[in-house]
């Protein structure tokens, strides 16, 4: 082989030092393991269905790289989606962050991405490694994670299916492509990790909406919430399923959006792809909440091609939903007196103690009840309740005595610990007192009892009484939908009772807060 000249062969080096240096740095997590505990909780709350059926094998892949803030529960996420795929038959999870996935000819082997929670620009290593790489390792990475990132958002035009949760809006803010197909940009969490909010059911018979939330408006649920920046969030491009009520919901803080717009959920189209984001995630027991899951599992066989939806900007179809011709929430519960309030029956006690209504049992006394001084028909009624372990109720459209029985009567919404029969409807001495929602008159205790209720904590209860349709939900999760033309017809009307069961044992408590109504016409 003959010699470069000297001239050439300068030329030659010069080049070949110019070029940026190739790296060989590979994402890789620490992630804690997921406990057992936490295993069997997700495995308990995993749908047994596909939302539809599946015409043909899904494969996706779930990527959770990043390079700014790595949430916990990312290893219970990745767990849950897996798993999920295997119990429903919707789909074959790949779990990787091997930057090689996202090759166009390896995107095109999958139905979906599933972007599980990352953040900033995650195929790059975060800013804490930066010192180990040198200027021309560094510039050759960024490189990669931009031509990445292009050939995910090329995937997607050309008809593939994105799926992002949670802080799949905290990434990549410097692409010129990425902010557009994931919807919006991550503004900040007003509503932290251990947040009460509200999710009103905006869009709900959205194809991937009423599968999964059925005739429920709304549904509480302690989660961080983000907020978006102005842009490129915008209702005139995206399909608002889901949105936080900030009326309802704990105080935010550094709240920055004028409108009051805190959407989560939303799908949109881009290319002849599709998208589907939701901010929910952040917490562990997001993915072993059985709603959640159901949600995350619409999403998926959205992105994946098997769930048609609509995907129309929310711009054009109307405003967002609310339940029609009712009137505005009306506090029952002050937070310091039992103003409004009347103690009927028996002799437990109540008090307010830290912004709480306390209830006390007594030996020795029957049932008791604190009742309000005015009268509803058809209501939204809601409610948080914690107990130890005492059956309760709430009377709704009760009253104080009827013929003979000269004690407080109606139908009541149960409280008592799991497993039980939470939620479903009784009928509080009635000329045949028992219960009026069927199931907890079967034998079967897969179809009598329940576990939605938490024993040892707060419990979200919502009631919708409609004529003779009562339906409740407790934490988000629809239990009792009763028809009662008989009970209706006896009790069109009346208060809203809080009752303290009569107890073998003297000081079990009760509790509620956040008690409200909103009357519908």
């Amino acid at each position: 082989m003959p010699l470069l000249k000297p001239t050439l062969l300068s030329s030659f080096l010069l080049s070949a030092l110019s070029l940026p240096a190739k790296s060989d740095w590979q994402p890789t997590y620490n992630d804690k393991p997921v406990p057992q505990e936490r295993a069997l909780e997700v495995a308990k709350a995993l749908p047994k269905k596909a939302i539809v059926p599946v015409t043909e094998s899904r494969r996706v892949l779930i990527c959770s790289a990043t390079a700014g803030f790595r949430h916990a529960s990312i290893p219970t996420g990745k767990l849950a989606l897996i798993q999920m795929g295997e119990s429903t038959g919707a789909y074959e999870a790949v779990v990787s962050d091997d930057p090689d996935n996202f090759e166009l000819d390896a995107l095109r082997t999958f139905d979906a991405i599933i972007l599980l929670s990352p953040t900033q620009d995650f195929f790059m290593p975060n800013a804490k490694q930066r010192r180990n790489f040198s200027d021309e390792e560094w510039a050759w990475l960024r490189d990669r994670h931009n031509r990445l990132i292009d050939n995910l958002v090329q995937y997607v035009e050309a008809g593939g299916g994105l799926m992002g949760i949670h802080s799949a809006t905290d990434a990549c803010y410097g692409h010129p492509d990425y902010p557009e197909m994931i919807g919006g940009l991550f503004d900040g969490h007003p509503w932290r990790a251990n947040a009460n909010v509200t999710i009103v059911v905006e869009d709900p018979t959205h194809a991937t909406i009423e599968p999964v939330f059925g005739d429920m408006e709304d549904f509480r649920i302690k989660e961080e919430i983000y907020q978006f920046r102005p842009e490129p969030y915008s209702r005139e491009k995206l399909r608002i399923l889901l949105h936080l009520d900030p009326e309802r919901s704990d105080p935010g803080k550094r709240m920055k959006r004028e409108d009051n717009d805190y959407p989560v959920a939303w799908v949109q189209s881009v290319g002849q792809g599709r998208v589907f984001y939701s901010s929910l995630g952040h917490r562990h027991d997001i993915y072993t909440n059985p709603l959640m899951l159901k949600h995350f599992l619409a999403g998926i066989q959205f992105a994946s091609g098997d769930l048609e939806a609509d995907t129309t900007p929310s711009a054009r179809i109307g405003i967002p939903n609310v339940v029609q011709s009712a009137g505005p929430w009306i506090s029952l519960f002050d937070g310091e007196t039992l103003n409004g309030w009347t103690q009927r029956d028996g002799k437990a006690t109540y008090e307010v103690r830290d912004g709480v209504i306390v209830g006390r049992s007594k030996m020795g006394t029957p049932n008791s009840f604190l009742c309000t001084e005015a009268t509803y028909g058809d209501f939204v009624l809601e409610f948080e309740v914690k107990c130890g372990t005492i059956n309760s109720g709430v009377q709704i459209r009760s009253q104080a005595s009827r013929g003979d029985k000269q004690r407080v009567n109606g139908p009541q919404v149960e409280i008592e610990h799991s497993p039980g029969q939470a939620g479903y409807i009784y009928g509080e001495a009635y000329e045949n007192p028992g219960w009026r929602s069927p199931e907890p008159q079967s034998k079967d205790p897969e179809v009598s009892a329940h576990s939605i209720f938490k024993n040892d904590g707060w419990n979200h209860y919502k009631v919708l009484a409609k004529g003779a349709h009562i339906q409740t939900w407790i934490n988000g999760q629809a239990v009792a939908d009763l028809v009662d033309a008989e009970s209706f017809e006896l009790y069109p009307e009346g208060f809203i009772g809080l009752q303290v069961h009569s107890h073998f044992a003297s000081g079990v408590e009760i509790e509620w807060r956040n008690i409200r109504i909103r009357e519908i016409n």
